[in-house]
């Protein structure tokens, strides 16, 4: 339990506000009444949650309740969450003598994707009670990237595998297709004597001396690489655009070569399992990642093959 309310963690904020106590009404019995505080929780600059919410597993988010006396002063408030039915956490108990009170807590929705229920009760001295409550709905951020893994591209035989690369959608066509689809296009792989295994933009004109069609393309993307220092370990746990975008900055102002080549520019960069090159497509400039994961060379440079894994922004 103190495992779980450390992940939880919370604060009790603005205290409790008290007021005196007021003289009894013995004619009536009146219990006391509690609602959520609406509004903006300033300090964090937050919308208060007054009802049940869906955010993301971990969201930090703030609540406030006000309570005040019927028949007789306040005595007691508690507020309790409860995940799944299952594992319950008391958020606070706490007994006090006073006519009203006001408070917000700021804390964080369940580290996994659940619901959850809150639940916030006041008493008063004749122990009547008022109880009010909300559901938080708690869900896997949506990573706003997209992941594509053991994409493979062969050179220019038409008997090996396709040779260009879509990266927004992950697919891939051989040339002849890839002219009806030539505004999906961000990169084309081949391997020869000149430049090696190389990944080239289909701007780049060095690509019509392995592929002559393309120069009919109604689109040739200007897709732009730069080989980064990015551990393959790294780029594996990359999981979301905002750790991908971080990843990608410090190599922003050298992002603006043409191709990515084992022996180009001369003596050559390499083209090995583990290099991690990042790229940004034209048109939409959309950022990510290439991690190499196969480097093959066939019986003829025409026949040969990589494997990578990509992430790219959505």
């Amino acid at each position: 339990m103190k495992k779980l309310s450390y992940l939880l963690g919370l604060l009790v904020v603005a205290g409790l506000i008290l007021s005196s106590c007021s003289k009894d009404d013995e004619a009536e019995i009146l219990p006391p009444t509690i609602a959520f505080l609406g509004g903006i929780y300033q300090p964090l600059n937050l919308e208060r949650v007054d009802g049940d919410v869906t955010v993301s597993v971990g969201e930090q988010f703030v609540f406030g309740i006000s309570a005040s006396k019927g028949d007789k002063d306040l005595r007691r408030v508690y507020i309790e969450r409860v995940y799944e039915n299952v594992a319950t956490v008391i958020v606070l108990d706490s007994t006090f003598s006073g006519a009203t009170f006001q408070l917000d807590i700021i804390t964080f929705a369940y580290p996994t994707p659940g619901t959850e229920d809150f639940t916030c009760t006041v008493w008063d001295k004749n122990d009547k009670s008022a109880t009010i409550g909300f559901t938080v709905t708690s869900e896997v951020a949506d990573p706003e990237m997209s992941t594509y893994t053991n994409i493979e591209l062969g050179s220019y035989d038409p008997s090996a595998p396709n040779s260009s690369f879509a990266s927004v959608t992950g697919e891939t066509f051989s040339i002849v297709d890839a002219a009806a689809n030539s505004e999906k296009i961000d990169w084309i792989y081949f391997d020869g004597d000149t430049y090696g295994h190389t990944v080239m933009a289909p701007n780049d004109d060095v690509v019509l001396d392995v592929f002559a069609s393309i120069a009919n393309w109604t689109t040739r993307n200007a897709t732009k690489f730069v080989r980064t220092n990015i551990t393959a370990s790294v780029f594996d746990g990359i999981t979301d655009k905002n750790t991908l975008i971080a990843g990608i900055s410090p190599f922003l102002t050298t992002l603006n070569k043409t191709f990515i080549s084992e022996l180009m520019p001369a003596p050559g960069e390499g083209f090995a399992v583990g290099d991690v090159y990042a790229f940004k497509t034209g048109g939409a400039e959309l950022l990510g990642l290439i991690k190499i994961t196969e480097v093959n060379q066939g019986g003829t440079n025409g026949l040969s093959t990589i494997k990578y894994d990509v992430k790219i922004q959505e």
